[in-house]
């Protein structure tokens, strides 16, 4: 006995030193109270005003009915009232034969927002309903004469960083929402709007660059001059300088000089933006507007659109999406320079047609939404641009970036010159887009439309695209979109990629008459030459034709001209003399078109007094050469 005893004490010893054996049962330790749920309550009639409604402090289950009174229509309300700021959910349960509607109201009994989506028989929900202090709820039948029992279910939980408030349906319940943040939020019923203040950095104006882009150094002083014989002496420091004669009406003193949509400065010579400079006193220049990225979440059964607002609620942009569980990616939405706040509006958008038509909504999936600046800063396109008064603002010598997204985008911009100017213009290529590059014309009145007068499109996917020497005197548009493609039979624009740009660069130089000027594709485009000319061009894109106009109607007899061809890499062009009948029809005087490549090619006629044309072109109409020019010399002689 003693020997056992001896024994056990000794593994008592052993697993005390080692804290190893079992020491009893060990107290849990102290968790609070225990969650016993929400309570379970009934309805406390008469509840039919705010003053009489049922209060709910904690989460809570409540059976109630309304009454079937065809005279008056019942009504039950609640107060809200938690210890803490709560984000709540209300769920209403169906009433068979019954419509039920949730209203809220603030405790100065003023509305705040209603649910009545679902329809009959059908239960409503409002979801992220923000309740600070009090707030009161108001269940009824949407019809009189109709009731039944039903339960409302309220849950209470701490906000959430990152989520909406609700109610958030105007700017002033707006949720802030910080550049690069996600918030999550519903489209809880049909009627439902999500409002979002974002505050933008803000930009100051600067001063007019020089011509060159670069910001003048300040002139250093002059030494007064020395008057000559015959001239009057300078006037002494602050007269003020005599008026200069002119022929033209000087503006009145409160006329404004109309004001680009852009903030580039006209592209030109510097004597040229010199003078539309002296024009008048110069204004500073805006900053660029500022670009942002949108991105919306997808939810299953919700066709959402989405607007940009400035801070009076001003539409700076607005989308819908195409069908019902489409996510947005939104690219270079354009913000003006002024706005320091604007505000980003999530809604229910229609779906369906005629009696089918209804506003989609999802009270159970969120969304999520995030609005950041993009990348790209001045130099990124800004959507709206896709009408051609809406086109981003071209700089003679640079680059934009933009994106064709979603689907259908059509992208704008204009180049504006202070002088003759020709254009070389390229759309670099992007993965996933077959990309189309075209200068267009501005409608001619009200109901037309606008004229396409060059279109490139040689490249196919992931290829760049060009335009060279574009004639611009003025004001130049020029368009990038999608090529069409035949899906399933029909011809769609459905290229999009929001996730790499495009970059459209644009160089200008003066016009000094040795290049040809694009468009020049038909008779009534062609480019004057005279006897003498010099002039070179390129056969592009692909089927390009350039005709050149020669008038000998001031010659009393035959004129004896030589045309020389100078041919180029690649393209077997082809030289083909016209003679312009008085109804505007072509008659084929002379061809050369037999050289092969870089080979030359000629005519010799003596031509009758008249007007004339000269064709150049592929003389198989199908190479091009962007690159390398051909040349066309128009002489008199054999």
């Amino acid at each position: 006995m003693r020997e056992n005893a001896m024994r056990r004490l000794g593994w008592i010893v052993l697993c005390a030193a080692l804290a190893g054996c079992p020491k009893g049962k060990e107290e849990a330790p102290d968790a609070g109270p225990v969650d016993a749920g929400p309570d379970v309550l009934s309805e406390k009639e008469p509840n039919e005003r705010p003053d009489q409604a049922l209060t709910l402090a904690r989460d809570s289950v409540v059976n109630a009915a309304l009454a079937a009174d065809p005279a008056k229509g019942d009504e039950d309300w609640y107060r809200l009232a938690p210890s803490s700021a709560r984000t709540a959910e209300i769920t209403v349960s169906g009433i068979p034969g019954g419509d039920v509607t949730i209203e809220v109201y603030d405790r100065d009994r003023n509305r705040l927002g209603g649910v009545n989506s679902e329809g009959e028989g059908k239960p409503e929900r409002y979801p992220n309903l923000y309740v600070e202090k009090e707030r009161f709820v108001r269940v009824a039948s949407a019809r009189k004469g109709s009731g039944g029992a039903y339960s409302l279910t309220l849950t209470y939980r701490r906000p959430n960083d990152g989520e909406e408030r609700e109610p958030n349906d105007r700017a002033v319940d707006s949720t802030p929402l910080t550049l690069g943040q996600t918030v999550a939020a519903y489209i809880g019923h049909a009627g439902d709007e999500d409002w979002y203040r974002i505050e933008l950095p803000v930009q100051e104006p600067s001063t007019p660059a020089a011509p060159g882009g670069e910001t003048p150094p300040a002139p250093a002083p002059t030494p007064a001059p020395v008057p000559t014989e015959g001239t009057a002496p300078p006037a002494p420091e602050g007269t003020p300088p005599s008026p200069t004669p002119t022929d033209e009406t000087a503006p009145a003193e409160d006329s404004v000089p109309p004001r680009s949509t852009g903030t580039e400065s006209p592209t030109g010579t510097a004597d040229a933006v010199a003078q539309t400079a002296n024009a008048g006193p110069a204004m500073p220049v805006e900053p660029p507007g500022v670009a942002l990225k949108i991105e919306l979440s997808s939810v299953e059964g919700v066709r959402p659109e989405l607007s940009v607002l400035s801070a009076a609620e001003a539409p700076l942009f607005s989308l819908r999406a195409s069908k019902e569980g489409e996510a947005l990616t939104l690219r270079n939405i354009g913000v003006r320079a002024t706005d320091t706040v604007v505000y980003v509006v999530v809604k229910s958008g229609w779906a369906g047609s005629g009696k089918e038509a209804r506003r989609t909504y999802n009270a159970t999936n969120p969304y999520t939404l995030s609005v950041s600046l993009e990348e790209a800063g001045a130099n990124a396109e800004l959507e709206p641009n896709d009408e051609l008064y809406k086109a981003t603002p071209l700089n003679g010598s640079g680059f934009k970036e933009g994106f064709l997204a979603p689907k259908n985008d059509v992208d704008y911009y204009v180049l504006r010159t202070t002088e003759p100017m020709l254009a070389k213009v390229e759309v670099s290529g992007v993965e996933r887009l077959d990309l189309v590059l075209s200068a267009v014309d501005p409608p001619m009145g009200d109901g037309q439309q606008e004229t396409v007068t060059l279109r490139a499109n040689d490249g196919a996917l992931k290829e760049p695209e060009r335009l060279n020497n574009v004639s611009c005197n003025g004001s130049c548009y020029f368009k990038v979109e999608g090529a069409s493609r035949k899906i399933d039979g029909k011809w769609v624009r459905d290229f999009e990629n929001a996730d790499q740009p495009y970059r459209i660069t644009i160089t200008a130089v003066p016009d000094n008459g040795s290049e040809e000027r694009e468009p020049n594709n038909t008779v009534e485009r062609a480019m004057e030459v005279n006897i003498g000319s010099t002039v070179r061009g390129t056969v592009y894109p692909a089927k390009d034709v350039d005709y050149y106009r020669l008038d000998l109607t001031d010659r009393p007899v035959r004129t004896p001209v030589r045309a020389t061809l100078l041919g180029m890499l690649k393209v077997d062009v082809g030289l083909y003399l016209h003679r312009v009948g008085e109804d505007g029809k072509l008659s084929l005087v002379q061809t050369a078109d037999r050289a092969k490549g870089d080979q030359p090619e000629n005519i010799r006629y003596s031509l009758e007094p008249g007007v004339y044309v000269f064709e150049v072109r592929d003389a198989k109409n199908r190479e091009s050469n962007f690159q390398d020019p051909y040349q066309l010399t128009v002489a008199e002689g054999e």
